[in-house]
């Protein structure tokens, strides 16, 4: 499994479903064409720099893993950033915090 680097989404590199995108000598793969298209517009948005780590942070609403330094969505509460992978996931949790922050 390797990780969609537009929305942090754990995806198979032999599904037929998967997006797949070469740049510059490097495999990109994608979970769908919302997220492929994006990169392919502008690259360098996406692209970590060398030597920069991946951190993944788990949405508190849904579980899923999300890139700390690339995060589809975020919101803050009591100065704290929390991540998330979808604008659902973080309406959720911004309607309701104190469930999440046990």
């Amino acid at each position: 499994m390797v990780r969609d680097i537009v929305c942090g989404m754990g995806v198979e590199e032999d599904d037929p479903s998967t997006f797949v995108k070469s740049l510059e000598g490097k495999t990109y793969y994608f979970c769908s064409d919302q997220c492929m298209l994006p990169f392919m517009r502008a690259p360098d948005d996406y692209i970590k720099t060398k030597g920069k780590e991946t951190e993944m942070v788990k949405d508190l609403v849904c579980g899923m893993e999300v890139d700390e330094n690339n995060p589809p969505f975020t919101s803050v509460n009591k100065g704290k950033i929390y991540y998330f992978c979808s604008n659902s996931c973080k309406r959720e949790f911004e309607r309701n915090p104190k469930k999440y922050l046990k």
